[in-house]
């Protein structure tokens, strides 16, 4: 009698332990697993927004990276093109990279994440559009720990002046200790 109790008790114990794994399997599929950042207009002006996004895992093996931080940045920096969901744009978020604007390439070196953009990102808008995705795109391909630091080419050169207002942009740059731009 005893030895049916002890089995039926080791029995109920794996039952538990297998929904808790499925469970925790089943929850951290559902985690974000990417930060992209979008713009907010806020009156005074404009500000990022982190926003957590789960991306598939197939978009990340089909982007071929040679590192895993590239294949990340490649499929975070293709969402900023795509803008926002249809919840986040309620929220009144929405992004500044043009939607035509593809990753040409991402390379990973000491620290130093190089995105490659194809010449639409620097087409259309003003000032605070070219800010704003400038931004962006950096504050995105940041990953502390991984990628400290962010160099952008359009179609195989440094970006070095956008837009017609003249834009000087730092290469490569890194991600002030102090919060988020406001411009």
């Amino acid at each position: 009698m005893r030895t049916v109790v002890l089995r039926v008790v080791a029995l109920a114990l794996l039952l538990l332990l297998a929904l808790v794994a499925a469970l925790t399997v089943r929850t951290l599929g559902q985690l974000p697993d990417v930060t992209v950042y979008l713009v907010r207009e806020d009156g005074a002006g404009f500000a990022l927004e982190p926003v957590y996004r789960r991306m598939r895992a197939d978009a990340h093996d089909a982007a071929g990276a040679a590192h895993p931080s590239e294949s990340t940045v490649r499929v975070a920096i293709a969402a900023l093109a795509a803008g926002p969901s249809t919840d986040e744009a309620a929220r009144g978020l929405g992004s500044e990279v043009p939607p035509d604007t593809r990753v040409l390439g991402v390379r990973f070196a000491d620290g130093v994440v190089t995105i490659d953009l194809s010449s639409e990102f620097t087409h259309g808008g003003g000032t605070a559009s070219m800010l704003g995705r400038l931004h962006q795109v950096r504050h995105t391909a940041v990953r502390p720990g991984a990628v400290e630091a962010v160099r952008i080419l359009v179609e195989g050169r440094p970006l070095e002046v956008l837009g017609g207002e003249g834009i000087m942009v730092e290469q490569p740059w890194s991600a002030p200790a102090a919060g988020l731009p406001r411009w």
